[in-house]
């Protein structure tokens, strides 16, 4: 018997409501995407509707040119940088907390530096924690509004300091104090409260690293590299994959890795990949930033990486985008994309078996405590490859600072990777040294008596 059969229709609602028809849906998907959603999920959990639906009207919405929608290789919404910043900007506005005069005063202070918006807000949580903490206006901290000269104003903003720092000891002992200070003082200098060179270690507000070297020993382990691995690969992140892999070969900072050209990626005769260092001042010029193209020679692993990211990745100018037409619009390309791949790879470290990690240091380090210390999710593989390429090579600092772009091996040494102390442990074990029976032989330069030492 023949069987009929029916398509499904999916039911017309959004957020819980019935529409009238399928234009209401997608008027509901272009304004959660003016609203800054711009991948499926985000706009599936903003209008309620699953993942596939929401794909599925998009794929309609790309060829109705009163959408104006585009998506990329991802699925994911393509939207112009300057709508993506001004996006963010409004975003920012209109927090609640930044909406208080103080704060609005310091947000267009920062805007006028050219700070990022993700940035800003970063910021702007620090100064919030530390209000609530002291139970205070962040208007009351910088005497806004008050008639009282500067310099009375400084001392009341360095009494709340003491007072908050008082409670910070106690609560994060092991934890830096740098991003705080640098949160606090910039809030600071929004409102004419500045402090000369050196002033601030007097009252705890110093914004040179207290500890450094405390990350020193750092890294991601063996199997949760091959777990990270095994998941982008199955999810055909090829973008993160490229991006994880090539950093853990070169060590490069987050800029370098994100505005890597295929122009400077040499395969052949010699394998050679270029990075630009902004951090480094040496008077070059990348994408309107000043700094240094470091030159690399990486290892055979590494080139098997670089071939499997060019062959999966689409053809660009750029490793992880298209060249935008202008070093100012590539910057900001540039920018996103770290940004993207930070919150990328915070969530894949977040949902890693937490008895996975080396010690909660490590944890900490990647992911920061939700509040005062933000996380350096892609700054762990460069600490990373410095672990494993100075164990591979026998702790050569001079051959890892080389390739992993240390102006020294005194830095590399000191903050990324001496010899650790089960290291030294295993060494000390190989090592038989009897004090009575070793002999050392001096040999004297000609026309000079040789000497024989001996101990015993």
């Amino acid at each position: 018997m023949a069987q009929a059969f029916v398509q499904r229709k999916s039911r017309l609602r959004v957020k819980g409501l019935k529409v009238r028809d399928r234009e209401k849906i997608k008027e509901a998907i272009a304004i959660s995407v003016q609203n800054g959603n711009y991948t499926t999920r985000e706009i599936g959990v903003d209008i309620g509707k699953d993942h596939s639906t929401v794909s599925r009207y998009l794929s309609e919405m790309e060829h109705e040119e009163k959408w104006g929608i585009k998506r990329d290789a991802n699925g994911n919404i393509v939207i112009s940088l300057q709508k993506q910043l001004a996006q963010d900007y409004r975003q920012l506005e209109n927090e609640p907390f930044n909406q208080l005069p103080s704060i609005q005063k310091w947000i267009m202070f920062l805007k006028s530096g050219g700070i990022p918006s993700r940035r800003i807000q970063y910021l702007v949580n620090v100064v919030h924690g530390i209000s609530d903490e002291l139970k205070l206006m962040p208007e009351t901290i910088v005497s806004y509004g008050v008639p009282v000269d500067s310099a009375k104003r400084k001392e009341i903003a360095i009494e709340y300091w003491q007072n908050f720092l008082a409670w910070f000891n106690t609560a994060y002992p092991q934890m830096q104090k740098t991003n705080t200070i640098n949160a606090y003082r910039s809030y600071l200098s929004a409102h004419s409260v500045n402090f000369a060179h050196g002033e601030g270690k007097r009252y705890g507000l110093s914004t040179t690293p207290e500890r450094l070297g405390e990350y020193k020993e750092i890294m991601l382990t063996p199997e949760q590299i091959a777990t990270i691995n095994k998941r982008i690969e199955i999810e055909s992140d090829w973008e993160a994959w490229s991006f994880m892999n090539i950093d853990l070969h070169t060590g490069a900072r987050a800029f370098a890795m994100a505005s890597m050209s295929w122009q400077r990626i040499v395969m052949s005769p010699a394998f050679r990949i270029e990075q630009f260092e902004p951090k480094i001042k040496k008077g070059a010029w990348y994408l309107t930033k000043e700094g240094k193209w470091w030159v690399k020679y990486p290892t055979d692993e590494c080139r098997a990486v670089v071939e499997t990211a060019y062959d999966r990745l689409l053809e660009r100018d750029f490793v992880f985008f298209k060249d935008a037409g202008s070093d100012k619009a590539n910057c900001l390309q540039t920018s996103y994309f770290m940004h993207r791949m930070a919150v990328r790879f915070k969530k894949i470290f977040s949902e890693l078996d937490k008895a996975s990690w080396l010690n909660e240091k490590t944890r900490i380090y990647a992911l920061g405590d939700g509040l005062y210390f933000n996380g350096h999710p892609l700054h762990l593989f460069r600490h990373t490859m410095a672990q494993y390429y100075l164990a591979a090579t026998n702790w050569s600092l001079a051959y890892v600072a080389s390739l992993g772009g240390w102006e020294n091996t005194e830095v590399l040494n000191k903050c990324y990777g001496g010899i650790p102390g089960h290291i030294k442990a295993q060494i000390a074990k190989s090592i038989h040294v009897k004090f009575d029976t070793l002999h050392l032989n001096v040999s004297a330069a000609p026309g000079q008596m040789s000497t024989n030492v001996s101990f015993g």
